[in-house]
């Protein structure tokens, strides 16, 4: 087999292998990927990225769920957690997905052994763009201190072929910036709207 042959083939087998195959990003891909702009994250730490993964770390902006089914949006860098309390939470990282990858967001196991879970409603299409909001419950029989810029949970990246329609044209949540909550209308009873800021009591 002729040289240039073989370094034909395998110039397009790096190329199929890097960019086109399907399968999770690990730690040198993901950087590959942010540096030639194939992924965009903003707000992330150099430091959690991990073997198979990103760490992605707590913003201020939270949307809890009160006894009558309402919630009540907060803001502040620090909020407890009490034994079954439900809670919309948002990130620091601002994620752009391109039409070949897409993200799944897990928990960590730190959090998960003093009972904290996080919801696995966790798919983030190719096209989204936003903040990621993470679903919190205390399954655990004590409070649980949440703070701005804590690690709470990570992104696993995985490559896919191109979407024919990507998630920027369904767009319930695209650009998302807070705790938003659910588009579908009637699940919940009623939705107070209200921030309430930093200091202030939180009554349920």
């Amino acid at each position: 087999m002729p040289f240039i042959l073989i370094v034909t083939i395998l110039f397009f087998s790096i190329l199929y292998f890097l960019f086109f195959s399907t399968g999770n990003l690990v730690d040198w891909q993901l950087k590959l990927y942010l540096k030639l702009g194939l992924l965009k994250i903003t707000n992330y730490k150099k430091d959690a990225i991990q073997p198979n993964s990103l760490d992605v770390h707590l913003g201020n902006h939270y949307a809890i769920q009160l006894s009558d089914g309402s919630f009540k949006e907060i803001i502040s860098d620090e909020l407890i957690l009490r034994p079954g309390d439900f809670v919309l939470a948002t990130t620091q990282e601002y994620f752009y997905f391109g039409s070949t990858t897409h993200g799944v967001l897990q928990g960590k196991s730190s959090w998960a052994r003093v009972g904290l879970y996080v919801e696995s409603a966790g798919l983030f299409d190719s096209g989204f763009e936003g903040l990621a909001v993470i679903e919190l419950t205390n399954q655990g029989k004590a409070p649980l201190k949440l703070t701005t810029g804590k690690s709470i949970a990570q992104m696993i990246f995985n490559k896919n072929l191109p979407v024919l329609k990507s998630y920027k044209h369904k767009g319930h949540y695209q650009g998302q910036t807070n705790a938003k909550q659910t588009w579908m209308k009637n699940i919940i009873e009623k939705n107070k709207q209200k921030v309430v800021l930093e200091g202030e009591l939180l009554q349920s």
